[in-house]
């Protein structure tokens, strides 16, 4: 037996080894992580699920049971789907049917598509179409539904991001808000800044009572909350972003006002700061690139030239929008960032402290025609917005 046919004989007896060993691996069951799971039932209808992504960590939810289903509120992240799914049986017998997203906050959305593959119907507000969710029932800025004798209504607000919405669910009375409301510590105001997150807030108070259980996007210091604790934090914020604006007028650097006592004793109320009081630093910068930019001043009615459509020569397609004052650049399934003008030709992503923006180009009549990206080098948004020219063509 020559020494080629030996070889030729071990390339297929090793072929058939390798095949059989990517079989029994596909055929194993992928390992499903399991998360602990808590629940508190409120009423025969509704219960709020924290989902423990660590030990200081946890994510809620909540469940509304019908008769032939369950409306899960804040889809969570896909790894702990199959764990959220398995608890909703035990406690219900149902599966998921529906999904209502309250923001576009990753862990709202993330485990969409793992329900709906199962059969659940998405439903959250239209803007969360400029995000990388998958997207079904879109609304505007007011939703209601009856559910399993349940009334959920949602209001679309300003607070914290383009997607919260605030949702109250009326016979058991307890209203969830998402990351626009936390026990332990301020949250990010979102493109609206504080007015925006303040006008939230009374928002939420008129729409709750005195007995309202108002459940935050975490389980940090608490898990239920009460409404005048909603105007504690508005006043938190408030007087917190005025003495930040103050300071930083008199020129005192960022570094100076993290170790500033007069700002820590302004967040009184969250003891995390009195324990990590470098945490301060996060929240100063976030109000002065949100609140304290330089700004070019454009009138209103100005900034709707700049609305319309934008191409680029492959077909990539841009949308240019004005909402409640502040111009937005969009594209369906990826992004929607508000934009702070610099110039007529030149806007900055609005809260990026880098070197993000976005050049509009006008012809020799003064109209607009056309918009670059111009992001970062090898930035986390270089690669999501084409920095090609965009045509202006509607």
């Amino acid at each position: 037996m020559s020494n080629l046919f030996i070889q030729a004989r071990r390339m297929l007896l090793l072929g058939a080894m390798l095949v059989q060993s990517l079989s029994v691996l596909a055929a194993a069951p992928a390992k499903i992580e399991q998360y602990d799971i808590t629940a508190e039932k409120i009423t025969e209808q509704v219960y709020v699920l924290s989902v423990a992504w660590s030990k200081t960590s946890f994510i809620n939810s909540a469940i509304i049971v019908g008769d032939k289903g369950v409306l899960l509120i804040t889809a969570q992240m896909s790894p702990v789907a199959p764990s959220l799914e398995t608890k909703i049986k035990e406690l219900t017998g149902k599966s998921v049917t529906h999904v209502f997203n309250m923001a576009s906050d990753t862990f709202h959305f993330h485990a969409n598509q793992y329900f709906k593959e199962r059969g659940a119907e998405l439903i959250a507000h239209k803007a969360l179409k400029y995000t990388q969710a998958p997207t079904e029932i879109l609304f505007d800025d007011n939703f209601s539904m009856s559910f399993g004798g349940e009334v959920l209504t949602a209001r679309h607000t300003l607070a914290h991001n383009n997607a919260q919405t605030i949702v109250y669910l009326e016979n058991s009375n307890v209203m969830l808000l998402g990351d626009a409301f936390r026990t332990n510590k301020l949250v990010y105001t979102g493109y609206h800044g504080v007015q925006g997150h303040l006008d939230g807030f009374d928002q939420a108070y008129d729409m709750a009572n005195d007995k309202t259980l108002i459940v935050s996007g975490h389980k940090d210091l608490r898990l239920f909350s009460q409404r005048e604790e909603l105007k504690q934090a508005g006043e938190t914020l408030s007087n917190f972003a005025r003495l930040v604006g103050k300071k930083h007028k008199e020129g005192m650097s960022i570094a100076d006002m993290t170790a500033d006592q007069e700002l820590l004793n302004a967040l009184a109320i969250y003891p995390i700061y009195r324990e990590k009081p470098e945490l301060i630093k996060y929240n100063i910068i976030q109000l002065v690139e949100l609140e304290f930019r330089p700004t070019y001043e454009i009138d209103s009615d100005d900034l709707q030239a700049y609305e319309g459509q934008y191409q680029a020569s492959d077909g990539n397609l841009l949308e240019v929008g004005v909402k409640k004052g502040l111009l937005f650049v969009m594209q369906e399934g990826k992004f929607k960032f508000a934009l702070n003008p610099l110039s007529p030709e030149k806007f900055e992503l609005k809260g990026r402290t880098d070197s993000s923006h976005m050049l509009f180009h006008f012809s020799t009549d003064g109209k607009i025609i056309g918009i670059s990206p111009k992001m970062p080098k090898d930035s986390y948004y270089e690669q999501r917005i084409q920095a090609e020219m965009h045509q202006k063509i509607k």
